[in-house]
C-alpha cells in the first residue's frame, strides 16, 4: 500500500512595499522617532554641541534621502521591516499566515496581502490610507 502525502501550500504574507513605506513616514511610530531626533537637536543647541547638531542635521538628511528612495523602489526598507518586526506575529496571526516576507520566496506558497493589517497596527490615518490604495491601484 502506497500512501501519498500531498504537498501542503504555505500561506506566506506579503505586502506592497512603497505603500508600506509612505505608511511607516506617516505614522505616529515615525513621528515619535521625529521627536525624539528634535529633542536630541534642542538640546544640542542649548549645550551649543556643534558635533552633535551637524550629526542630527546629518541623520536628518541621510533619513530623507533614504525615504525617498524607497519610495521609489531604489533602496530596501530595512529600517522600516525592522520597526515592524514587533508586529509581524501578531499580524501573521490576525492574516492566519506563517510568517511576513518583504519578497515572496520560489515554491509552493501562496501569496496573502497583508498592507492592512501592517496599516493597521501602524495606526495611519485615512488621508494615508487613500494615498495606499491609489499606488496599490496604479502598479
Amino acid at each position: 500500500m502506497t500512501c501519498l502525502l500531498s504537498a501542503q501550500t504555505v500561506r506566506v504574507g506579503t505586502f506592497d512595499k512603497a505603500g508600506i513605506a509612505v505608511a511607516y513616514y506617516r505614522s505616529p511610530l515615525w513621528a515619535e522617532a521625529l521627536k525624539s531626533q528634535m529633542a536630541a537637536m534642542q538640546a544640542a543647541k542649548r549645550a551649543n554641541d556643534t558635533q552633535k547638531i551637524k550629526e542630527l542635521e546629518e541623520w536628518g538628511r541621510k533619513s530623507q534621502d533614504l525615504a525617498h528612495r524607497q519610495l521609489t523602489g531604489k533602496a530596501p526598507i530595512t529600517n522600516i521591516l525592522e520597526a515592524l518586526a514587533p508586529a509581524f506575529p501578531e499580524i501573521a496571526k490576525q492574516a492566519q499566515v506563517e510568517k511576513i516576507v518583504a519578497d515572496l520566496p520560489e515554491g509552493s506558497m501562496q501569496a496573502v496581502d497583508v498592507t492592512d493589517f501592517i496599516l493597521d497596527w501602524l495606526k495611519v490615518d485615512e488621508a494615508t490610507r487613500k494615498i495606499v490604495k491609489e499606488l496599490r491601484k496604479n502598479k
